[in-house]
């Protein structure tokens, strides 16, 4: 008995909590009904205007476009011009920066600079040849080093001289 009189306070304690959700729910609708969607209108679609194509006398675009012949200057003949009539070599058909020295063989009288090319071949070369597409003439070999002298044009008739080098590349 003394169980029944600690559970009836309880249980009409626990009937008074009902859940109000009346409010919420008004709120809920009410929110709904006036609740409005901010949509940018959409822009004009691009309409895109396809010219025809019409072949005129000039070449055609689809096509490789072929090498002009310049018109040789005429040389001043105060400035320096580069030896010419060797015969070009392997080597001359790789710029510099695709070569890599990889090596030297030889004596202290005689030194062989090896050169690596990009199709992979080793490349044995001495002062006095030719390498990369500037008119690189090897000036001197060392066990580090190739000294290299390239020729340039100037653009005005004349050619000018500028070092550079292949160094020894170690993997």
């Amino acid at each position: 008995m003394r169980t029944l009189l600690w559970l009836l306070p309880l249980g009409f304690g626990l009937m008074g909590c009902q859940a109000n959700t009346d409010s919420v729910e008004q709120f809920i609708a009410k929110t709904h009904t006036h609740a409005k969607a901010k949509v940018k209108p959409l822009a004009d679609p691009y309409i895109f205007v396809a010219e025809s194509f019409v072949m005129t006398s000039k070449r055609v675009p689809f096509l490789r476009p072929q090498p002009e012949i310049l018109l040789a200057k005429q040389a001043d003949i105060s400035c320096w011009q580069p030896e010419t009539g060797h015969q070009p070599t392997a080597l001359e058909t790789f710029p510099l920066e695709q070569l890599s020295m990889k090596g030297a063989i030889g004596h202290q009288r005689q030194l062989w600079g090896l050169v690596y090319t990009p199709k992979g071949e080793l490349v044995r070369i001495k002062p006095g040849q030719f390498v990369g597409l500037n008119r690189g003439k090897v000036i001197k070999v060392s066990d580090k080093l190739i000294e290299i002298e390239e020729t340039l044009p100037d653009g005005k008739g004349c050619w000018l001289t500028r070092p550079a080098k292949l160094a020894l590349v170690q993997h």
